[in-house]
């Protein structure tokens, strides 16, 4: 399947990222309409051996799952897909040669040095991300090296597409204002529009409704995590509940 194609396939899909829910609440936030699950090695307190059972959850309410890595390790990348993951975000790619480290560990020989054996991968339900099976590799661009070398590392091949980092770019780049500043949105448009120049998907984390905006032309858009969710949804009925006694004493 080529680049172009996938594009054409995976435009605007809203997703929940993932950083602490077990098997059982993914399960419950995969059936609320979000198109995507990204379940967080980096930051979040999934370990490796337990991500086939949190892909299953995914799996039962046909949502697909995109892993991000903790870091570039090939074997990492290679057991995240083992397990059965749709693809992998790695994060922090700032060359073209970090790039096509990565592409290779996706990817089995000749073209990659990805290793084949018995997995969860050949019984998993396919990628519904990918109908044909095919598992994505997304690059993250999250630092000012990154934003410097984003041109190569979209062309290199196996590379699907950019997923934006904006909070850590906005470290980065030392925007006083952080995602909304001036600088990280500038930064925003240069990646996205190198992502879209090359025919590869883009993703990105957005956590606000503000950066959303300038984040809509992305192919893949988390909206939030599950800890945001869980404080906007208890906020919520807290006060719904409050209101409701006050008018009831009244």
């Amino acid at each position: 399947m080529t680049s172009a194609h996938m594009l054409s396939q995976l435009t605007n899909r809203l997703g929940a990222w993932v950083t602490f829910l077990d098997a059982h609440g993914i399960e419950a936030l995969s059936g609320s309409g979000f198109d995507w699950i990204g379940i967080d090695l980096q930051h979040g307190t999934a370990a490796l051996e337990g991500l086939p059972g949190l892909l299953r959850a995914c799996e039962l309410n046909r949502t697909p799952a995109l892993v991000r890595t903790s870091g570039h390790s090939a074997a990492e990348i290679g057991r995240a897909l083992d397990a059965g993951a749709a693809g992998v975000v790695v994060p922090m790619v700032e060359s073209a040669a970090q790039a096509a480290a990565i592409a290779a560990a996706r990817t089995f020989p000749p073209e990659g040095v990805r290793s084949s054996g018995a997995s969860r991968s050949a019984v998993a339900a396919p990628s519904l991300l990918q109908p044909e099976g095919r598992v994505l590799c997304l690059a993250m661009i999250e630092s000012d090296a990154g934003l410097a070398n984003a041109e190569a590392i979209a062309q290199t091949d196996g590379i699907d597409g950019i997923f934006l980092g904006p909070y850590d770019l906005a470290l980065s780049l030392g925007a006083a204002h952080g995602v909304t500043d001036p600088k990280t949105i500038d930064a925003i448009g240069r990646v996205l529009a190198v992502a879209r120049n090359h025919g590869k998907l883009s993703g990105a984390f957005s956590g606000s409704p503000e950066l959303s905006r300038a984040l809509h032309d992305a192919d893949l858009l988390a909206v939030d995590s599950d800890l945001a969710f869980l404080r906007a949804g208890a906020e919520a009925k807290l006060a719904a509940t409050r209101a409701a006694l006050s008018a009831a004493r009244d």
